[in-house]
């Protein structure tokens, strides 16, 4: 998070990755044709992502407002140049006639507010925190793309292997109608038999064609995010790596700890709230007196040099505005007492995600070991019933292979489902808990 923090501070480095989101896009764009890995994918995310782009300006603003702010701490100087010119006509009298009279004067002026009350600071401390504040809201949504990336990829590469089982489902159904009818010609098995084989047959054909469309929408989806051209297809994903062994989980009482710490966006609720209550102290003082000691200067050229010097000490106080002041000081004391309570609820929401997060991360590591196990023996079972149908062996029918055959397609569905259920969840427990995600560095 910290390396985050510290990228996102770079203005040369966050000015270079913009500078070089076209050619990430038109390198990636050339080689469409080779395999998109997860890594690709996020790169083009962060440099092709309206969204992010949005929130790097928003905290360039919020950073140009801290240096407006800083700005009344110094003196300004201001140079200025006034022409006259006149004309006036006499009728009678000694100085009758016309005079004409053209004058040009230039100046330099400059001013400085040496003390004041404490509102130039306040101001100042205020979008200090504001420009924080941005600069977490940068990082929150990142990751929260990033994640967003993380599932969409996922979720296609789901999307292709429920299609590849289907389509195994849709060429052992074709096996099984085959070999029964083969046992029907030689008299082995009765024709009702072929019935109930056609039907699975048709059943894993309309299946194909489900799991395709998924697919389908899945591709779409990533593009989108991607900002991928329209007119090009996305190239086949590259399979994610499953962990043969799962890396411990934290404690549930140490990942609330670092997730209240750490997540970026209650780091920003808290420096609003700490922008606010200097939001309160100036309002307060706008509401009562204050005072400001000011120096002034002016310089005038031309046929008189003349100099002006000025030191002003004002004393001001509302004595009467209809307490327009006192309602403003009142606004501002409950806008902080409105941030804090929303802090206090976004904590306990972010409680909320992190111990369902850790839940589901716990749950779906052992759905994993439980799919995978059975897989192997649905796999197992459906060989013997296959080898037994060719064999001709007593007892087994079609409706044995048949059986198998279910079992084993919910089997490899469940693991398809578990090991990518898995990978999002890991991916969000680390969302929630405010750690760095894949390809922040980016």
């Amino acid at each position: 998070m910290f390396s985050a923090m510290t990228r996102i501070g770079n203005k040369t480095g966050l000015r270079a990755a913009y500078g070089l989101s076209a050619l990430l896009c038109a390198t990636a764009f050339a080689q469409d044709q080779e395999a998109l890995s997860l890594q690709r994918t996020l790169e083009l995310t962060i440099a092709n992502n309206g969204t992010v782009r949005a929130a790097f300006l928003d905290l360039e603003a919020a950073r140009s407002r801290v240096r407006q702010a800083f700005s009344l701490f110094l003196p300004t100087v201001t140079p200025s140049f006034r022409y006259d010119t006149s004309r006036s006509e006499t009728y009678t009298g000694s100085f009758a006639g016309v005079t004409k009279r053209s004058d040009g004067t230039p100046q330099v002026t400059a001013n400085w507010r040496l003390l004041d009350s404490g509102e130039r600071e306040w101001s100042y401390q205020s979008s200090r925190r504001q420009a924080s504040a941005a600069e977490w809201d940068a990082i929150q949504t990142v990751r929260n793309l990033l994640f967003q990336v993380h599932q969409q990829y996922y979720d296609a590469l789901r999307a292709q292997e429920l299609m590849a089982v289907s389509e195994a489902q849709l060429n052992r159904a074709e096996t099984i109608l085959k070999q029964t009818d083969a046992q029907i010609e030689v008299g082995m098995a009765p024709k009702k038999d072929r019935l109930q084989a056609n039907a699975d047959f048709l059943n894993a054909q309309v299946q194909r064609l489900q799991t395709l469309n998924q697919r389908a929408i899945a591709l779409t989806t990533l593009k989108a995010t991607l900002a991928w051209p329209e007119s090009r297809d996305l190239p086949k994903l590259m399979a994610a790596m499953v962990p043969q062994r799962f890396p411990p989980i934290l404690p549930l009482a140490e990942a609330t700890r670092l997730g209240l710490a750490n997540r970026p966006d209650l780091q920003s609720r808290r420096q609003r709230l700490s922008s606010q209550r200097y939001q309160v102290l100036r309002a307060e003082r706008d509401a009562s007196f204050s005072w400001t000691l000011d120096a002034s200067y002016v310089r005038q050229f031309g046929p008189d040099v003349s100099d002006q010097r000025a030191l002003t000490f004002l004393v001001s106080m509302p004595l009467f505005d209809g307490n327009f002041a006192r309602e403003s000081a009142r606004q501002a004391r409950l806008s902080y007492d409105a941030f804090e309570a929303e802090l206090v609820q976004a904590e306990r929401q972010a409680r909320a995600e992190i111990e369902s997060a850790h839940v589901s991360l716990s749950q779906d590591i052992e759905r994993v070991h439980a799919a995978l196990a059975a897989r192997e023996a649905a796999q197992l079972n459906y060989e013997a019933a296959v080898e037994s149908q060719k064999q001709g062996a007593e007892g087994t029918t079609v409706i044995t292979v048949l059986t198998a055959q279910v079992s084993l397609v919910t089997a490899e569905l469940n693991y398809v489902e578990a090991v990518y259920d898995y990978l999002i969840s890991e991916m969000r427990l680390r969302l929630a808990v405010g750690e760095s995600l894949p390809g922040e560095e980016s």
